[in-house]
């Protein structure tokens, strides 16, 4: 019954988990429509993603939540190929996208049926590849939560309580993030295994104070995307959490999800951005504060994804 983390390289120890990054995608075909909008959205590269896992890796990095859904062009079988490649460690992702993109696998469909097959997921591997998801995701709309994005809440929750597997996931802007976890806490999920993503795009720090209160993990993770703009509101909500003690319940990233963003693409941000610049940053703002910086980098970075990923060996099945 010891605690355990599910990569698609299979079960490792918390231990063994170094500097990691709570929300990434690294390989994804998207889908038709999106790719037909702009094609730099397909991550299908791997010589190009794996430059970026090595930049990453030797500063350190070991391990990457990759949340990619089913209904977003998954493959777990290229993750795999990617960890073997870079020796970096990969979290593959069941569930689901958000709104559009989950509509057709959730609206009018059985949450139990639903739950069933993410249990799958986990247990056995997805499809015929032996390879298991490590978390499960679901996504919600901007300033709403459709129908159908409920029966992906309920059966990411069913899921989770038959296995223990944590939870992400993605809101638009930040908003419904309450929303999410009173649906959670009514499902009785175990809120101290589930991360609210996008929450550096919301200005309200008494509303990330109330959901770390509750138990869950907050998502700062659009860090170098100069289009959000969160950098600063991100490092000023941290060092405030510091001196509370709750940053502790903060997992940073970069959620890159196309080409642009890539060195091996040709982009200039890469997987090495936070571990960088954004970390220079935030130590000069530490240094300002009089606050550990080094201490606080070391928990978002290793000790909160530790505590989130892991899962109860039994609790899985095995």
């Amino acid at each position: 019954m010891k605690n355990k983390i599910m990569t698609v390289t299979g079960i490792i120890n918390p231990e063994q988990l170094h500097k990691t990054y709570g929300h990434e995608h690294l390989y994804t075909t998207a889908t038709e429509k999106v790719v037909a909008e702009n094609e730099k959205m397909a991550l299908t590269d791997l010589d190009k993603i794996a430059v970026d896992l090595q930049w990453f890796k030797e500063l350190g990095g070991n391990c990457i939540v990759e949340v990619t859904t089913m209904d977003y062009g998954r493959d777990v079988s290229k993750l795999k190929e990617l960890s073997e490649m870079s020796g970096v460690y990969i979290v593959a992702s069941g569930g689901f996208n958000k709104g559009a993109y989950n509509r057709s696998f959730l609206e009018n469909k059985e949450i139990s049926s639903v739950a069933d097959m993410l249990i799958r997921e986990i247990r056995e591997g997805v499809n015929n590849t032996g390879i298991s998801v490590g978390i499960l995701k679901i996504g919600t709309s901007q300033d709403v939560i459709h129908p159908w994005e409920l029966v992906g809440l309920k059966a990411v929750s069913l899921a989770h309580r038959a296995t223990g597997i944590p939870i992400t996931t993605h809101t638009q802007g930040g908003s419904m993030a309450k929303e999410q976890l009173d649906e959670f806490e009514a499902m009785g999920v175990d809120l101290s295994k589930v991360l609210i993503g996008h929450m550096d795009q919301l200005d309200d720090f008494d509303l990330h104070v109330r959901c770390i209160k509750r138990g869950a993990y907050l998502g700062y993770d659009s860090l170098p995307k100069k289009k959000y703009d969160t950098q600063q509101r991100a490092i000023d909500f941290i060092c405030r959490l510091a001196q509370q003690d709750l940053h502790t319940h903060i997992l940073i990233s970069g959620d890159f999800a196309r080409q642009d963003y890539f060195k091996g693409y040709g982009g200039t941000l890469g997987l090495d951005y936070i571990l960088t610049t954004f970390e220079k940053n935030f130590l000069d703002e530490c240094s300002v504060r009089g606050l550990d910086g080094q201490k606080i980098l070391f928990d978002l970075l290793v000790e909160n994804p530790r505590r989130l990923l892991t899962f109860k060996e039994d609790e899985y099945g095995h």
